[in-house]
């Protein structure tokens, strides 16, 4: 009887010790538990950056527990031991492992298709409408983050960014750049990956207050994508930004007609049967979902961990913000519509014009060095005086309300 109690005793207290650990790294590093659980960003934060003891530690303790019950099988049926084990491994598969395999970002290699390849492939976002994830007409109509690089300009589509996040973009101005997306912000950015002199190789971590998190594989910091910066070494600044635009599709094939899509099919079942499976499960049923709820709840945010209190906008406006240093400024295209379309405005004590172009259905934005009112400019910076403006760098387009002002609170609304 004595060594019956005590194998018992070390079969339970080792496997509700790893059912915890597990139980933990699930419920801060897979994000699909925000929904019902959520920690405070400090807390996941330390799960995270101490996710390899935990789940070490985890795993030895499961290994205990099975030892002791295999010298002592009464200590616990064995319909019920397995039933352990599989709630055991889902945890820790969906912490440490699903995130990366779910999304596999694509900073090393992406495929693009040149404009006139591209409808058959964009045709495939209309499946968006079925989820309230914007209202596409038609192919034409399909909403594009362009980036102007070295080789053209590139255009990506919400459809093919959501499921790896991060994607290769080529060169602008000989760096290296790559586009982030994060679904639930409905947030593109276009980052060169580099902090200081360290070089950073990205993929996703979670998502925390309803944006992206990234991790650098090379030194496993986290960097939360709105920010840009290390959680834990801010002091050394952050990824360059540089300037998008968000327009139709019809815009971008007569703008940029010599220009390049980003594409991402789902592998067929003849090339890979596991991720043609997986890639389906995933896109076309837990994302589309999943970032469909941001969409279809007006009031309420698709994870329940921002208590909306800046009521100045509607929750779930869409605005296009921009920023010089610290000054942040949100302007909806209602009201630039009302301003006449072009509006002169200092932000950061920068003169800068904010341009609704309603031909192409695009908000674009440029630094206006001169100081002097613009009163007409293209999407490229034109203006009627032959000058060409550049392009302000932060502008983040159709982003949702009530995520920007909970990362920067002392966001201006629609400033004249």
């Amino acid at each position: 009887m004595t060594h019956l109690s005590s194998r018992r005793l070390i079969f339970w207290v080792a496997m509700l010790l790893a059912q915890t650990g597990a139980f933990i790294i699930f419920k801060d590093l897979a994000d699909i538990s925000q929904w019902l659980v959520q920690s405070s960003r400090e807390f996941t934060m330390k799960v995270w950056y101490n996710r390899q003891l935990i789940a070490a530690v985890s795993a030895a303790l499961l290994v205990v527990a099975l030892w002791a019950w295999w010298l002592e099988r009464r200590a616990c049926p064995k319909p019920f031991l397995a039933v352990l084990v599989v709630f055991f491994a889902l945890n820790f598969y969906s912490g440490m492992i699903n995130p990366k395999w779910m999304f596999r970002a694509q900073q090393h290699a992406a495929k693009f298709v040149a404009v006139e390849e591209a409808p058959k492939y964009i045709e495939k976002s209309l499946q968006w409408a079925r989820f309230g994830y914007d209202d596409y007409s038609s192919v034409n109509e399909v909403s594009v983050l362009v980036l102007e690089t070295d080789d053209g300009a590139y255009a990506y589509s919400d459809y093919y960014l959501l499921q790896p996040h991060v994607v290769k973009a080529n060169t602008v101005g000989g760096e290296e750049v790559i586009m982030t997306y994060c679904g639930l912000t409905n947030l593109g950015i276009a980052y060169s990956p580099m902090i200081g002199d360290q070089k950073l190789d990205l993929t996703v971590m979670t998502q925390l207050k309803n944006n992206l998190v990234l991790t650098d594989k090379n030194s496993g910091e986290a960097i939360q994508q709105i920010w840009g910066t290390m959680e834990r070494s801010r002091e050394k600044g952050k990824m360059r930004e540089w300037p998008t635009i968000r327009m139709p599709f019809r815009a971008f094939k007569k703008l940029y007609p010599q220009g390049k899509v980003f594409i991402n099919e789902i592998p067929s079942f003849t090339e890979s049967p596991v991720l043609a499976l997986w890639d389906r499960l995933v896109r076309h049923v837990m994302m589309y979902n999943g970032v469909g709820l941001q969409w279809n709840k007006p009031d309420q945010p698709a994870f329940p961990t921002i208590d909306y209190k800046d009521k100045r906008l509607p929750m779930k406006q869409l605005v296009y913000a921009l920023n010089v240093g610290d000054d942040y400024v949100a302007y909806t295209k209602d009201f630039l519509v009302q301003q006449g379309g072009t509006l002169n405005v200092k932000i950061g004590n920068s003169p800068v014009v904010v341009d609704y172009d309603k031909e192409f259905d695009v908000v674009a934005a440029f630094y206006n060095p001169s100081g002097v009112p613009v009163s007409d400019v293209d999407i490229f910076g034109r203006t009627v005086d032959g000058d060409r403006l550049d392009r302000v760098n932060t502008l983040k387009s159709n982003l949702f309300w009530f995520i920007l002002v909970e990362f920067y609170p002392q966001t201006d609304v629609n400033r004249a």
